[in-house]
């Protein structure tokens, strides 16, 4: 019997902040008597991103007033390799925060910068996301341009009707603002990313509305896991068909088993479209038509329909392990590195934030524990 192993993922968008200045996009609360965590104090914060004029992602945090705050320091590390970092108590740090930046402490995320410095670079800084919640809201309105990075969380809740409903959360890890985001720029492109490692069920597809749907398996890090639905989009927009997309899909269809562990990256969709379709009869029964009169203008013969599409659309496999989970509590086999999904589907695009300067605390990847 194998150990299951989490599966990572993460998220990228950039657009333009909204809904930052609704009711309970920040809150500040105390948890209630007889709930778990009763007296403790928290966070939350909740708005969206704007990727393009008809998508936007709803990113978030939650957090508890922690008791003690983890502190890097990359000069210490090199000093020494058992250096695993220092646990300062959270008022201590908060008091003090401004010398423990002179002296090389940094914490490792989440990171926000909001403010560019003379020389161009971006001034960011670690912060406790209890901390971060509150001041990305005091700094940020709705129109701002920002890059937001993190993971995304699965869970499920039952609604008030008795229906069992999944949310995906998109929880910040690192938010930067832009100087602008113009969606009418002939050079805009749209960054609404993720990257998602799963274990594979299943995948049906349906040629009439050309997509597959894929059953995937996210594994959380505390060994329980969530079932989610992905999408391989391969119709064209026009009625037919993308044949990388279509040899994609198959390839989920025939080739792809259960157990199987894939690392696949795409877009995430969230956007209305409105249509404005002409409605032939106007509604009217013939017995109001015998009453005479004018015909309903052609400018009122119209209503608007709004289409919603929320969905994770795959448009690429990065790796593919086969056979590592079993159904009967999963079994680990040989891992296989050649990426046996080259020449499918869209290229892997950019890191959408590699032209981001960031001139603040100083880590090296290298220097970490983990």
């Amino acid at each position: 019997m194998a150990e299951l192993q989490q599966t990572k993922n993460l998220f990228k968008v950039v657009g333009k902040v909204t809904r930052i200045d609704k009711d309970n996009a920040f809150k500040e609360d105390v948890v209630g008597e007889g709930k778990k965590r009763e007296g403790d104090t928290y966070r939350s914060l909740r708005f969206a991103v704007k990727t393009s004029e008809s998508n936007e992602i709803t990113v978030e945090m939650f957090d508890y007033q922690p008791e003690q705050v983890f502190m890097w320091r990359s000069d210490e590390r090199k000093k020494n390799p058992q250096y695993k970092g220092d646990r300062i108590p959270f008022q201590e740090w908060y008091d003090n925060q401004d010398e423990y930046r002179e002296k090389g402490y940094a914490i490792i995320e989440p990171r926000v910068g909001l403010e560019y410095k003379e020389d161009g670079k971006l001034d960011s800084k670690g912060l406790p996301s209890f901390e971060a919640s509150k001041y990305i809201y005091d700094n940020l309105s709705n129109g701002d341009s920002v890059v937001v990075e993190g993971e995304i969380r699965y869970s499920k809740y039952t609604n008030r009707d008795g229906k069992v409903v999944e949310q995906k959360t998109h929880t910040i890890k690192k938010l930067f603002k832009l100087k602008d985001v113009n969606f009418e720029d002939e050079k805009f492109e749209e960054v609404s990313y993720f990257e998602q490692e799963f274990v594979f069920i299943d995948a049906m597809v349906e040629k009439t509305e050309g997509k597959a749907f894929v059953t995937a398996r996210h594994i959380n890090y505390n060994k329980t896991w969530h079932d989610t639905q992905l999408i391989v989009d391969f119709s064209d927009g026009n009625g037919g068909y993308d044949k990388s997309m279509v040899k994609l899909a198959e390839a989920f269809a025939k080739k792809v088993k259960f157990g199987d562990v894939l690392k696949v990256y795409g877009d995430t969709l969230n956007r209305v479209i409105v249509e404005e379709v002409e409605d032939e009869d106007n509604g009217v029964d013939e017995d109001l038509l015998a009453l005479g009169g004018k015909a309903k203008p052609k400018h009122a013969q119209a209503f608007v329909s709004r289409t919603y599409i929320t969905e994770m659309q795959i448009h690429g496999v990065e790796a593919w392990d086969k056979k590592i989970y079993k159904e009967d509590d999963f079994k680990v086999d040989e891992l296989i590195e050649k990426n046996e999904f080259e020449g499918m589907g869209k290229s892997k695009k950019e890191n959408p934030f590699g032209n981001i300067d960031e001139g603040g605390d100083d880590i090296s990847e290298e220097d970490l524990p983990f």
